[in-house]
């Protein structure tokens, strides 16, 4: 008994002595540190909620996502490269029925947890704990009264906050918790309310905390009514919690597990450039040929005109040639609405991703985030879809299965009855879903193995311009929300691939028959018009700005291979003109050809190429030569 007290007693002091170690940890005022490392780094994990009851939770509401959507692009306008995960909560914690207690892995990124502990179980195991002399850790932390009327407690002040209804019964007022604290050295960010709105506006108070001076470890956020017209519309921070906080449990510490998604670095460049409508029916090579020295080769875009963007400009036009954010992100609803079912989490969770990239891209402004049914509206006599008076481009997560504006484009026709989009969903006679690509009469559908497990889950990343309103829509979408979630990440990667045209199909397959989907590939990809490129690489992941052709000599004959991508929607024949000598006489003395035989390019097919120039034997008189050699699409 005697030895049991001294090791309690040590474990108070150690606690308590961990509690003032921390008293230099950061706080909300540092934002967006640690979350965006000092180097400007994305440096965070976010942690959603799953739409399924788990564990000591329920299911989430998609709006959950849609605010962390927006808090990931402010995180993103903010560093210069990393990417942010987006991750499910009960795919890194595990609750154990029997003895009531989550356990979490301990992942190597800081996390951004969305959503109450009735829905999140990770916002559940931190808000539940607890040091040695049973005193929470959280300085502002989830409740309930006696009648279990939920609350958010403030312990220095002993201030509850709960939800307000007003005569009409109707909600007045919902509060958040913007909490953040040091777990062993990893930062958690907690954005939670005791209602969906609530979550929202914690989410939208963090996604412009330059506006609401935080300071602190926490701050109750109150969303109400400013009107009495049963819609809330007004935000403000009506208490903030000062210190910082960090926990340290000597007795219990994290299991050590392994972080699902390494952070993969990439440079943020902000290129003006891809104003430039790269819709190549022609690329030309301007050569400039020093007999005995260095020659350079250098590829040049073609501008077809103003308007037209496909994957190779991204991320324009939704940010914008200024470097401005100017999108929406449309996340589905989690209720059935319209002609569309309720939406999984996991549908729109890839979203977050999208947000944080295009963030990066930006220079400034802000993504918005709405649901579905909020900026459009189903008419069922009629069975058509009106929006709302809207002004930015929209980024669509979700099939038409569930989010209706989704719906609305893939069944959109032109006035000929064709679909307007180039890759769309639809049906089989025995009610089976497909993608189809038009161009192509390709189908795909989910695949299932031998044990009647999902092998392969399909979705695609397509661009439309709506002439009706007049902006640019980007929709990710899949067969099933494993494909919805690929799709995302493709369009949340899309520097790590070599994309091009307006439509990619991407596949998502278990690559070693353990059941988990795990690989991410492009099958197609939908080209635009007569378009090709050429690239140092098989892959098309290094594009051709230069050549070194060497030390050239007369008699000399120098070969150079580059790789010539169709990036059109149907075949093409090549073609090589050289023109332009400056000296005229050069002509005379040097040769620019290649060896390719006119065979029909495909669409999507890379062939290899390569370029040789001879040099005359009998050259005299003649330093420096400039050429200008053209390769086209037929």
């Amino acid at each position: 008994m005697i030895l049991l007290t001294v090791i309690a007693l040590t474990g108070l002091v150690f606690s308590r002595m961990a509690q003032d170690a921390y008293a230099a940890n950061l706080g909300l005022g540092n934002l967006p540190t640690p979350f965006v490392s000092q180097n400007k780094v994305m440096n965070s994990s976010t942690v959603v909620a799953s739409s399924v009851g788990h564990g000591p939770c329920g299911g989430c509401h998609t709006m959950d996502v849609m605010g962390a959507i927006m808090v990931a692009a402010e995180f993103g306008l903010k560093s210069g490269n990393g990417t942010m995960e987006s991750i499910m909560d009960d795919s890194v914690s595990s609750y154990n029925f029997t003895t009531a207690k989550v356990q979490l892995q301990d992942l190597t990124s800081n996390l951004v947890v969305i959503g109450g502990p009735g829905v999140n179980q990770v916002t559940w195991y931190y808000n539940g704990l607890k040091y040695p002399d049973n005193s929470r850790v959280l300085p502002a932390y989830f409740s309930k009264f006696g009648n279990g009327t939920d609350n958010i407690y403030v312990v220095a002040t002993n201030h509850y906050y709960a939800i307000q209804y007003d005569s009409q019964g109707r909600i007045s007022a919902d509060y958040g918790l913007v909490e953040v604290f040091n777990d062993h050295g990893r930062y958690v960010l907690i954005l939670a309310g005791l209602g969906g709105a609530g979550t929202w506006a914690a989410c939208k108070i963090v996604s412009s905390y330059d506006s609401w001076g935080l300071t602190g470890c926490a701050a109750i956020v109150r969303y109400r009514d400013s009107n009495g017209d049963g819609f809330l519309d007004q935000l403000a921070v009506v208490e903030q919690v000062s210190g910082t906080i960090g926990y340290f449990n000597v007795f219990a510490p994290l299991s050590i597990g392994v972080f699902l998604a390494a952070l993969v670095p990439k440079l943020k460049v902000l290129k003006d450039k891809l104003t430039k409508r790269r819709l190549l029916a022609v690329v030309c090579f301007v050569l400039f040929v020093v007999v005995a020295s260095q020659t350079t080769l250098t590829v040049l875009s073609d501008n077809p005109g103003p308007g037209i963007y496909t994957f190779k400009d991204l991320s324009h036009p939704f940010v914008s040639a200024g470097g401005l954010l100017n999108s929406t992100a449309v996340v589905a609803s989690s209720v059935g609405h319209g002609p569309c079912g309720g939406c999984h989490t996991m549908d729109v969770m890839g979203g977050v991703m999208v947000g944080a990239q295009f963030g990066m891209d930006a220079t400034g402004g802000s993504l918005d985030a709405t649901l579905d049914d909020y900026i459009s509206y189903y008419n069922f006599s009629t069975a058509q879809l009106t929006f709302s008076s809207l002004t930015n481009n929209l980024l669509l997560i979700g099939g038409p299965g569930v989010n209706q504006v989704t719906w609305y484009y893939n069944n959109l026709r032109n006035g000929s009855g064709f679909r307007v989009l180039p890759v769309y969903f639809d049906k089989f006679p025995n009610g089976t879903d497909y993608i189809y690509v038009a161009s192509t009469g390709h189908y795909y559908t989910i695949e299932y193995d031998g044990q009647g497990r999902v092998s392969a889950d399909y979705g695609f990343v397509t661009l439309y311009y709506d002439t009706d309103h007049g902006w640019w829509v980007v929709i990710a979408s899949g067969l099933g929300g494993p494909g919805t979630n690929a799709a995302s990440r493709l369009l949340a990667t899309y520097k790590g691939w070599s994309l091009f045209g307006q439509s990619i199909i991407v596949k998502y397959a278990d690559a070693n028959g353990d059941g988990y989907l795990d690989t991410m590939s492009v099958p197609e990809i939908v080209g635009v018009g007569k378009s090709i490129d050429v690239f140092w690489d098989f892959s098309c992941r290094s594009p051709v700005n230069s050549i070194d052709w060497g030390t050239l000599s007369p008699g000399d004959v120098e070969n150079v291979t580059v790789y010539v991508r169709n990036e059109g929607e149907s075949n093409t024949v090549l073609a090589l003109n050289v023109s332009g000598w400056i000296p005229t006489l050069a002509s005379s003395y040097l040769n620019v050809n290649w060896n390719y035989s006119g065979t029909a390019v495909p669409p999507g097919q890379v062939v290899p190429l390569i370029l040789m120039m001879t040099v005359n034997s009998s050259i005299s008189g003649i330093t420096s030569f400039g050429v200008n050699v053209t390769v086209s699409s037929g």
